[in-house]
């Protein structure tokens, strides 16, 4: 995703999960930077460089968790498997269904980005075949 040697190389996947429309957390960050937006304004939306560079700001400085969905009846609920500190989850955003399915096994996986304490984007993975929660 990225040419700039000092930054890591990011898959077009992750890229749209943090700066797509379904998680805004880093487009209302560069959109509230702007310091000439007008609030309802279509032209105050960030360019795509503005959230490019709030992208680079935030990610590098971003926690993972994951986490295993669980389901009893009716209820869904999530245990913690691991938190990843900031810059030591490359392998995992480079080939997350060998990474997860070899460090977790068969598994409903939820993949958290935390920016402190700021909930940023979560994506699901069906790991190593998973069909149903009978397998778990």
């Amino acid at each position: 995703m990225t040419t700039d040697s000092t930054k890591p190389e990011i898959p077009p996947w992750l890229y749209k999960l943090f700066t797509g429309k379904q998680y805004p957390y880093i487009r209302r960050l560069a959109k509230f930077e702007k310091k000439d937006r007008i609030i309802g304004d279509p032209s105050s939306e960030p360019t795509r460089e503005e959230i490019d560079a709030k992208f680079w700001e935030i990610y590098p400085q971003c926690s993972a968790k994951i986490m295993q969905e669980i389901k009893k009846g009716m209820i869904v609920s999530f245990t913690d498997l691991e938190v990843y500190p900031p810059g030591t989850y490359q392998e995992l955003v480079e080939r997350p269904e060998e990474f997860l399915a070899r460090e977790y096994g068969r598994k409903k996986i939820k993949l958290n980005f935390y920016y402190g304490d700021n909930f940023v984007c979560t994506i699901n993975f069906k790991v190593a075949g998973w069909a149903s929660h009978d397998d778990d």
